[in-house]
């Protein structure tokens, strides 16, 4: 009769361990897919953007809007890459996290996450778009490399694995970003179209 009473409560708590364990693996799913789907920036229609600004505290470029082309704005409009600017929009407005986390605004600047214009160490490289009018439509703010957890067996150090980013505004959390904000650049060069002068 023991034996019997112990074998039901064993087989009780074992169903109770599973059912909370896939609960906990629900949770998880659910918290991935979240992320996924989740807007990180404000929808709007790709042929409304007539300017792009890349500013980080040292440099800044503005990318417009010229009738069919885009141009380097500076002392002379010179044709951008339309190709590289087009990109750049497109990874703005597809802008999926792989990851999120949790930190609060005074963290920020760890992560190189604060709004360029201060000066002060831990700004990161901001990206506004805008319509013809100025209006912005979204701006993130892209910060410093993250780095996959390292291999205690490898003696290498971890490769980087994507870059951190929040919306300007944005209280939290934090986004990490696998690929497509790595060659971004602040600096008009950086866009000038091969063999436009």
């Amino acid at each position: 009769m023991r034996l019997k009473f112990f074998l039901l409560i064993l087989s009780a708590s074992l169903v109770g361990t599973g059912v909370w364990i896939k609960l906990e693996e629900r949770r998880e799913i659910l918290a991935a897919v979240e992320v996924l789907q989740k807007k990180w920036v404000p929808a709007f229609d790709l042929h409304s953007v007539a300017e792009v600004v890349i500013k980080s505290n040292t440099d800044s470029v503005m990318l417009s809007k010229n009738g069919e082309t885009w141009v380097v704005n500076g002392d002379a409009l010179k044709k951008a890459n339309i190709s590289a600017v087009g990109q750049l929009v497109q990874r703005v407005q597809n802008l999926k996290p792989t990851e999120e986390i949790h930190a609060t605004p005074a963290q920020f600047a760890s992560f190189e996450l604060l709004e360029p214009g201060s000066g002060s160490p831990g700004t990161g490289l901001m990206v506004e778009l805008r319509d013809k009018n100025a209006n912005r439509l979204a701006a993130i703010i892209i910060g410093k490399q993250s780095f996959a957890r390292p291999d205690p067996k490898s003696p290498f150090p971890a490769p980087p694995n994507g870059r951190f980013i929040i919306p300007v505004g944005s209280s939290g959390p934090i986004g990490m970003v696998s690929d497509g904000f790595d060659g971004i650049s602040p600096k008009s060069a950086h866009w000038l179209q091969v063999g436009a002068y």
